[in-house]
């Protein structure tokens, strides 16, 4: 299926010539180099979308696996981790634009009676925690993963099968609230599990069935991209890349380590940089004043599902996830840039993104100065 953001581009846009030969071979500098100062990564895969410079291309260095002789590719697929999050907040404002819940919601309203008493049992006001709070990252929410007991328990048996249920009753049971609802900003993993239960409820599907139904992927030419256990491997997939976390390659870990809404999704990177870039431009969410909720609400640095930076000298908008993947929009630039290094421990993604940025933003001065 031929990816929605072109067939927008070719409506929108003149026809144009392709990028300059310069410009891509100097981004694919850019990634050949953050691989080698990182060799712990086997590979790096990336995508950049700039309409205003013609550029729509993958970019990728190193190979699939460690000891493999295949090349990585922008076709290869990978876990996004805490990527997945934006799609779970914006499926979530899906089901407000459909009058099916509110952002002032309270938390309460749409659990189920057992983590209702869960949360309440360890202190938690659920009358006063607002669905808002959740997505924005501000109910005073713990998370799980912040406790090194779940790690530990990781390490020890990659295989476990865990349930959503599991890593509520963890972090109850291992933290206390870390602060009253509406307070400072503090990233909550269970929070999100939270919000994938009430989605649940709410559809009657399974999450990721239901994440997929809610922002319709075939309408945004997303063929890369499924929930992995609850969806079939699309046919447009391309092959799985291995990613590690130090020595440990994760590919056969079980992944309901993080599964319930804090992650959950593989993709490959173009489908990454599409979705994060269709969302920001609002052909995602149907209503203005949606989006407008999502980029508006929440704290500086974390809003509705979506992070908040500067990099290379411009305010992004997007998100990151523990197997070091990223995707980000430059409304300044009209750029979108998105990717993957295949190791945690590698440097983060973000500095790959911002080095990106500052080469694309040279291009635009570049040209805009000719003329």
């Amino acid at each position: 299926m031929a990816r929605f953001v072109s067939f927008v581009l070719f409506l929108l846009l003149p026809v144009l010539a392709v990028a300059e030969p310069a410009l891509e071979a100097d981004l694919q500098s850019v990634v050949d180099c953050y691989l080698a100062e990182n060799p712990m990564a086997p590979g790096v895969s990336t995508h950049v979308i700039c309409p205003g410079l013609n550029l729509d291309h993958s970019f990728a260095a190193g190979i699939d696996n460690r000891g493999s002789d295949v090349p990585l590719t922008g076709a290869h697929t990978f876990r996004i981790a805490s990527n997945t999050k934006t799609y779970v907040a914006a499926a979530l404002l899906r089901l407000v634009e459909q009058d099916r819940l509110k952002l002032d919601d309270s938390l309460g309203q749409h659990l189920s009676a057992e983590r209702r008493a869960l949360l309440v049992g360890d202190g938690y006001d659920l009358e006063a925690i607002t669905i808002a709070q959740v997505l924005s990252h501000t109910a005073g929410l713990a998370e799980h993963p912040a406790d090194p007991r779940f790690a530990e328990m990781i390490y020890a048996d990659p295989q476990r099968e865990w349930t959503a249920d599991e890593q509520v009753r963890l972090m109850v049971e291992w933290l206390d609230p870390v602060g009253p609802p509406g307070g400072r900003y503090l990233y909550s993993d269970t929070g999100y599990v939270l919000l994938g239960g009430i989605i649940e409820g709410l559809t009657g599907h399974p999450l990721g069935v239901a994440v997929h139904e809610l922002l319709n992927y075939e309408r945004l030419g997303l063929d890369a991209t499924w929930w992995e256990y609850s969806e079939q491997v699309p046919v447009g997939a391309g092959p799985r890349a291995h990613q590690y976390i130090g020595e440990h390659d994760i590919l056969d870990w079980n992944l309901s380590l993080d599964l319930f809404g804090g992650g959950g999704l593989v993709t490959d990177a173009p489908d990454l940089a599409v979705f994060m870039r269709l969302l920001l431009q609002g052909v995602v969410l149907r209503d203005d004043a949606t989006l407008a909720s999502m980029i508006g609400g929440g704290t500086a640095p974390y809003r509705l599902g979506l992070m908040s930076m500067e990099l290379g000298g411009y305010v992004v908008f997007g998100h990151q996830g523990f197997w070091n993947t990223f995707a980000f929009h430059v409304p300044a630039l009209d750029l979108t840039v998105s990717g993957c290094l295949l190791n945690h421990d590698a440097v983060n993604g973000k500095e790959l993104a911002a080095a990106l940025i500052e080469r694309v933003a040279v291009e635009q001065a570049t040209v805009a100065g000719n003329k």
